[in-house]
């Protein structure tokens, strides 16, 4: 037998195999792309691509077009808009080997620099290294430890100061979040109000999360304009880009140090920080690993900060806005501990209505209605349609709680949808914490902290007071209409003015005396 037979044998099998591979290349190609608007040469659809309110948009556009997702192309790079929470199940979650990167968007990535920032990486071995960093501190099996200080910062650093200063309650809430954040995070100690690092925090990471979101800048849409002096006219974003790129390089550091010399003089709590420096102390790759730890601690602050606010925030002014829904909750937490002590963790399961709340908020005014752009590593068919390789995808969370087919009239604040009787969740219903947190291998990792937050400041703050409208110089209630930010990755709502008032029956003093002149926690 000839020596070449075999070798014979297997080039026909890879050359069978290449032409199949072609073949089926070439047939996918040959399907047509989802449904979307019609395309202008070499622009695409980059003028009809919305700056504001993107999500309002492609819910209109996907009913306009009858389709449960969008195709679009801006100078050549290809958008995916999902408005189904199936199809994001189908793609993301079921498909998520080739569904789980990130794009690197040209304002956050290319311009401000930012290639290692935990939230934005592409999927691969970096990206895993940081979530792996975070899962180690942050494992759900951690939560009683991490419950406990948000229990801390709640009753020491919030409540108080709304029943001291009650029409500042934006302000209470970032101080209080904030706070959080860098304490369990870095391990130092907070003001209980108008910290420093808090507001210089908060400032630096809302100006990050403005420049990430797809449409605020025109770069992220013509990559091309990157390349444009800072001199130049509309290349202006090259100086924000270069302000932010500054204070985040300050927060990576400053912070940290902080820590290092709170550990020599024996005086941290212990943190994520802390505990790595501990570990990671005698490493052959210190220097790597702990660039890492300052990386995720940095993006810990990102993540948590804004979305955690503005869930905060919605509660607020969904309470302002819906007086039977905030009294109907206050009854049944008062049912359950009476008039002389405050909420714990522990009571929350026992409040049917008031979880139905919590839900009712994360779907009413979703806090990443876009979601997080995801990226395709491949292409992909898809109900007979082609996906092609480095789509970006991005999940309409918006579109899916607002699905008229399955929560009816959305725009209404109504709990009530959540509850088949006085006693039962209505587990039938799509629960909007299995979409509000993301998709896949890039859901969010904090989700357990950021649901467990909301529902303890919103207990402790239904226990104490009764959220109502401001008065105006006449003494007549300010009427608020709920508008909502128009350009983010996050939506809050828009300042808005309330005051909070102590609850009759309450001897709200008496219940927070322990708490009331604490300056740090």
């Amino acid at each position: 037998m000839s020596i070449l037979s075999p070798v014979r044998d297997i080039l026909f099998v890879c050359l069978c195999g290449l032409i199949y591979r072609i073949f089926r290349n070439r047939r996918k190609r040959l399907l047509p792309l989802p449904p979307g608007l019609l395309r202008w040469p070499i622009l695409g659809n980059a003028l009809s691509m919305p700056l504001t309110y993107a999500h309002i948009y492609y819910k209109r556009l996907g009913k306009r077009l009858g389709s449960k997702f969008i195709y679009m192309e801006a100078v050549g790079q290809p958008f995916l808009i999902i408005n189904d929470y199936r199809v994001a199940q189908d793609l993301l979650e079921e498909r998520s080997a080739f569904y789980s990167s990130r794009p690197q968007f040209q304002m956050t990535t290319e311009v401000i620099g930012l290639k290692r920032f935990f939230l934005l990486m592409p999927y691969g071995d970096g990206w895993r290294n940081h979530r792996r960093v975070f899962r180690q501190y942050f494992d759900p099996k951690s939560l009683p430890r991490d419950q406990e200080k948000q229990l801390d910062f709640v009753r020491k650093s919030l409540l108080p100061n709304l029943f001291a200063a009650p029409k500042e309650s934006r302000e209470h809430v970032a101080n209080c979040v904030g706070g959080l954040i860098l304490s369990m995070t870095y391990g130092l100690p907070v003001k209980t109000r108008h910290d420093q690092l808090v507001r210089f925090a908060e400032k630096t990471f809302n100006n990050l999360a403005a420049a990430t979101a797809p449409g605020k800048y025109l770069v992220n849409i013509i990559p091309q304009l990157r390349f444009l002096p800072e001199w130049f006219p509309g290349a202006g974003f090259k100086r924000v880009a270069r302000g932010i790129l500054q204070d985040l390089d300050k927060l990576r550091e400053e912070p940290y140090q902080a820590t290092l010399d709170a550990m020599d003089e024996g005086a941290i709590q212990n943190c994520l920080v802390s505990e790595n420096v501990e570990k990671l102390r005698n490493a052959p790759d210190f220097d790597n690993r702990i660039a890492e730890v300052k990386e995720v601690a940095r993006a810990i602050f990102a993540a948590g900060f804004e979305s955690t606010t503005g869930n905060i925030m919605t509660f607020i002014l969904a309470m302002l806005k819906n007086h039977d829904v905030q009294r109907q909750a206050q009854s049944e937490i008062d049912s359950v501990l009476g008039p002389e002590r405050l909420p714990t963790f522990s009571d929350i399961r026992d409040l049917p209505y008031f979880s139905a709340v919590i839900k009712e908020v994360l779907r009413w005014n979703p806090i990443a209605p876009i979601g997080v752009p995801h990226l395709t590593t491949d292409e992909d068919v898809y109900d007979g349609y082609y996906i092609p390789k480095d789509c970006i995808v991005m999940s309409n969370i918006h579109a899916m709680l607002h699905d008229e087919k399955i929560f009816p009239d959305p725009e209404k604040f109504d709990p009530g949808r959540f509850i088949k009787n006085r006693d039962m969740a209505n587990d039938d219903l799509l629960n909007p914490i299995d979409v509000v947190f993301g998709f896949g291998r890039r859901v969010c990792p904090g989700s357990h902290l950021a649901i467990s937050m909301l529902e303890i400041t919103a207990a402790s703050i239904l226990c104490l007071f009764d959220i109502l409208p401001a008065l105006d110089t006449q003494g007549k209630p300010i009427d608020v209409v709920p508008e909502f930010t128009p350009a983010s990755i996050t939506s809050h709502p828009l300042p808005f003015e309330c005051t909070f008032s102590p609850r009759k029956g309450k001897d709200v003093e008496s219940l927070l005396s322990e708490y009331m002149n604490v300056k740090y926690v």
